[in-house]
């Protein structure tokens, strides 16, 4: 059990976090004519090893929906898929998630100079990889504030706005979170709420360094064998 003195502490450790988000947030905001970053969170494993599966594509269909919508208010958007080659129940996808997603979004009509997918994984991550929503918002975030732009999207799981967005706190910005919720998901509301966020709120804030259980055990899980 925690005590009152450590709950209170970390409360005012994420106010602190909150706080300084939205003053940076505030410090983009622009009026018009916005630069806009959209995170769309990719879901593994593949269908057949190289295509989005249906939890994926939902994602992605939203994603081209806000790219289109923002556009069309003059804003200059680009889009970032996330993730790198995963591996699922001993099974490897052939290419990366990351790869998947842009190849949906090519086949849809984005132009590929719009699009970011393992050039970021690999700018922000090198070696390490994109395998976890940590990772995700590390590189989203960070490639935020490189690039200037004004405004975050993620499109989610509803399941995950609440971890993810305190993620995107710890590294400094606040994403407008726009979910697609599906009657299956693979993520999991109660282990959400009693393991992932306490994690997040109270153990480990970032999930980015090499002592970080959660972190590393992850990325350990999803690395396929040959990648090792």
């Amino acid at each position: 059990m925690f005590t009152e003195e450590f709950l209170a502490e970390q409360k005012q450790y994420w106010l602190k976090k909150y706080a300084e988000a939205k003053d940076f947030m505030l410090s983009r905001t622009v009026k018009e004519n916005a630069k806009v970053l959209i995170e769309i969170a990719a879901q593994h494993p593949l269908k057949d090893g190289d295509k989005p599966g249906k939890e994926f594509k939902a994602r992605l269909d939203k994603g081209i929906e806000l790219f289109n919508q923002e556009r069309s208010k003059g804003n200059f958007v680009e889009i970032y898929v996330p993730g790198s080659r995963h591996m699922y129940n001993g099974i490897a996808d052939k290419i990366s998630l990351a790869s998947a997603g842009k190849i949906y979004l090519l086949n849809h009509g984005i132009d590929e100079k719009l699009i970011h997918a393992d050039d970021l994984n690999e700018k922000y991550k090198g070696n390490e990889g994109v395998y976890n929503s940590a990772d995700e918002c590390f590189v989203s975030s960070s490639y935020f504030k490189d690039g200037n732009f004004n405004k975050l999207i993620s499109v989610l799981s509803p399941v995950q706005i609440m971890r993810k967005s305190l993620l995107y706190m710890e590294f400094g910005v606040i994403p407008l979170s726009y979910s697609v919720p599906l009657d299956e998901t693979y993520h999991n509301y109660i282990v959400e709420a009693t393991f992932q966020i306490p994690y997040v709120l109270y153990e480990d804030h970032s999930w980015q360094g090499k002592d970080s259980v959660l972190g590393q055990k992850t990325r350990q899980e999803r690395i396929p064998k040959d990648d090792k």
